[in-house]
């Protein structure tokens, strides 16, 4: 499965495919910093929307990048995992709400 390397300062992903031979630092084409590793399910901002990249900022520094959150805690009540999938927010005001009420499931818990 395919994974993004982001850099938020330039605001740029690049898809990489994931082996055993793939590196998982990799420098940033304009900057040379070292990309994030992001999982597939990122969609990434167009490059002039600066403000739809803070709200990306703001999750991953919050302990959000892009993985799964539920609205229950675990996938095992529901039909489907997806069911109980909670979508990221768009924006930076609904990014606030969604690390609050989601913070037991942030990476930095």
């Amino acid at each position: 499965m395919g994974y993004k390397r982001v850099c938020i300062s330039c605001r740029i992903s690049v898809n990489r495919d994931i082996g055993s031979d793939s590196e998982r630092e990799h420098p940033c084409p304009e900057c040379g910093t070292p990309m994030l590793f992001l999982p597939h399910r990122f969609r990434p901002p167009q490059k002039e929307d600066k403000q739809a990249w803070n709200v990306v900022k703001f999750l991953i520094e919050n302990g959000f990048p892009f993985q799964h959150v539920y609205k229950e805690g675990s996938d095992e009540y529901h039909k489907k995992p997806t069911d109980n999938y909670v979508p990221y927010p768009k924006n930076l005001r609904d990014a606030e709400a969604f690390v609050e009420k989601y913070k037991n499931q942030s990476l930095n818990n």
